[in-house]
């Protein structure tokens, strides 16, 4: 016999929280609605079958998050592959646009609103699921695309991309300083759906985009966000088209790209450079057989890892000889011209673990064989997070959060 049940609440008022049980008793979907301090109010339904019920179960979930209802537990009593935080974000997200805190408390994300005119930051608090506005952009003339939302290392300020700014909020005070600016084609060859503000693993070292196609690395421990390195992005011929810090902050990534896999008299070209930073030098250029959608590093800064921009992989690359090291090949063994669909990947901090989006979920393996983990396997009928373009994990590794376009992020128990 089926046997489903999840009880959610809303995530709107948190002085007034509104609850809505779905259970499933075989061909029995069952609804409980109740205000906190109030008796519940119950109806059921009779279905077909055990499985007709099922579906009606996860639509039913599905249009409750819509509603602004979350799901929660408590992740201190939560098993491995648990889901602690189910909920839908307001407005439109940007599904790479969000991020967990240090902590695992809180998830920050920068949304949109109608045709991307104005913008609004949330907080959702991931033990209640309530969510709180703490920054409005005004509607103007111009579309306001939030590219990318992080949380400092203290988890209290956020670095935010809007458009082609990279800015720096403090919800406390409600204050905003700019920590570096462009606009593309007209001061910097830089795409700002391409490169994004990304941390070092502990959140001290900053990679952003500026004016004059300079790359910049400023220090969040220094108040005055000073510079510690600086390059230009340049090159004949050649876009900047991704970037990235390593865990350390010791290295950083560029990837340079130019042509089309679809032209022959202007064949694509990938390539990436390893730098150096605090030696201010270049330490190797590793070609890619195709652009990435986006590139990083193992937690050992070891490998260079890409996503081909066709939602392929992931897969590595050795620093040391540029050699291509491992990829996660399609699990149908019958299509070799593919590899495993991948549009986002995340290392736990202590890289033993490699959260990957698919489509709809998100596969957690062990970093070392590449196997996956069954305890975050999405059962069949339920609906995920869609096209799967951001993992983080929290800083002790307790806690592994997924987003994607359904505007949906799902927070589980590692």
């Amino acid at each position: 016999m089926t046997s489903l049940d999840t009880t959610m609440r809303s995530s709107a008022d948190p002085a007034k929280v509104k609850f809505y049980r779905i259970a499933v008793e075989g061909p029995r979907l069952i609804r409980s609605a109740w205000t906190e301090g109030r008796r519940p109010r119950e109806t059921a339904t009779e279905c077909a079958n055990e499985q007709e019920a099922a579906r009606e179960f996860e639509e039913l979930r599905w249009k409750k998050l819509r509603e602004g209802f979350a799901c929660v537990a408590d992740a201190a009593q939560a098993a491995r592959g648990d889901i602690v935080l189910d909920v839908k974000v307001p407005n439109r997200s940007w599904a790479e646009a969000f991020d967990l805190s240090p902590d695992g408390r809180t998830i920050v994300v920068g949304t949109m609103l109608k045709d991307a005119y104005g913008a609004e930051i949330h907080l959702i608090d991931v033990a209640t699921g309530h969510r709180r506005l703490i920054h409005a952009e005004p509607v103007g003339k111009r579309q306001t695309f939030v590219h990318a939302v992080h949380f400092d290392a203290s988890g209290e300020r956020i670095v935010y991309a809007l458009n082609e700014e990279t800015r720096l909020f403090d919800p406390a005070s409600g204050q905003t300083r700019i920590l570096g600016q462009y606009r593309e084609f007209q001061d910097a060859d830089f795409n700002p759906f391409r490169v994004r503000p990304s941390w070092d693993a502990a959140r001290r070292r900053l990679l952003l985009f500026d004016t004059g196609d300079r790359v910049r690395v400023l220090d969040a421990l220094d108040q005055d966000w000073n510079e510690v390195f600086a390059t230009s992005a340049e090159r004949a011929a050649m876009r900047c088209w991704a970037g990235a810090l390593s865990p350390s902050g010791k290295l950083m990534a560029l990837c340079f790209t130019k042509g089309s896999r679809y032209k022959e008299d202007d064949p694509e070209v990938t390539e990436v450079e390893i730098w150096d930073i605090d030696r201010d030098a270049v330490l190797c250029r590793i070609p890619l057989d195709r652009k990435p959608h986006a590139i990083g590093f193992d937690p050992a800064d070891t490998l260079l890892v890409a996503n081909p921009e066709s939602a392929e992989g992931p897969c590595a690359y050795s620093l040391e000889t540029g050699e291509f090291v491992w990829h996660f090949p399609h699990p149908n063994p019958h299509l070799t011209d593919r590899w495993a669909t991948c549009y986002g990947w995340a290392y736990s901090p202590d890289g033993a673990t490699l959260a990957i989006g698919r489509r709809g979920d998100t596969d957690v393996v062990d970093a070392a064989t590449r196997h996956s983990d069954p305890a975050f396997v999405r059962h069949p009928g339920e609906r995920g997070t869609g096209r799967t373009y951001t993992v983080r994990f929290s800083v002790d590794g307790s806690l592994v959060a997924s987003g994607g376009d359904t505007g949906r992020i799902i927070v589980c128990r590692l």
